[in-house]
């Protein structure tokens, strides 16, 4: 006679409890690990010195050419190049300009444009930056003048340029106004004694 397969036991509490103290302690352990991960987890911005790879610096270079880019299409950095105060013989963006305020206006009210693209695409993510103008001096150096300046670049910064020409019949941007030609005498770059050109002016975003 074979005999059949043995009868399974029903579980008893004992079964039970031990079950019930197995799955505790496994999830104990997935809180305990859940709990360790997110206090040793630290916030990385892209301004945090030495945190930017490789891949992100080529892709913030791109964008901030392609800002240069779009800028120059509007005519951004010209009016930008000429936003010069020639009352006080200094460039109109003011220093106290903090990340996030309005952007200064032109003397037409108007927000200043290449202002604009750069909080709209590096101020919105916690990037800094600051906009240089290089020029030519008659002595074939090159000077530069400080557009606006948002602090001291940390080691992956990334650059781009565009080089623009400024004539005598352009007219300054900031408030009193009036041609570069009528104004070349308190405005940064020198006249390069050009029949109409005044200087050829690069001018350089910084971003970090």
């Amino acid at each position: 006679m074979v005999a059949g397969p043995p009868k399974r036991r029903p579980p008893s509490d004992a079964d039970r409890g031990q079950a019930y103290t197995l799955e505790g302690v496994i999830s104990a352990i997935v809180v305990l690990t859940a709990l360790l991960l997110a206090t040793t987890a630290v916030v990385i911005t892209p301004t945090t010195a030495g945190t930017i790879d490789r891949d992100t610096m080529a892709q913030l270079g791109t964008q901030t050419d392609d800002v240069l880019a779009t800028a120059h299409e509007r005519n951004a950095l010209i009016e930008a190049a000429l936003y010069w105060d020639s009352q006080d013989g200094q460039s109109g963006w003011p220093t106290a300009y903090q990340p996030g305020d309005a952007c200064p206006e032109t003397i037409a009210d108007e927000p200043l444009t290449l202002c604009l693209l750069l909080e709209e695409t590096f101020t919105s993510r916690f990037y800094r930056y600051n906009v240089y103008l290089d020029y030519q001096t008659q002595g074939k150096t090159t000077e530069t003048e400080p557009l606006f300046v948002q602090g001291t670049p940390g080691r992956n910064a990334v650059t781009a340029t565009r080089s623009i020409a400024l004539h005598d019949g352009m007219e300054l941007t900031h408030s009193p106004g009036g041609t570069l030609g009528g104004n070349v005498s308190k405005f940064y770059a020198e006249d390069l004694d050009d029949p109409t050109l005044v200087n050829v002016v690069e001018v350089r975003v910084v971003v970090w």
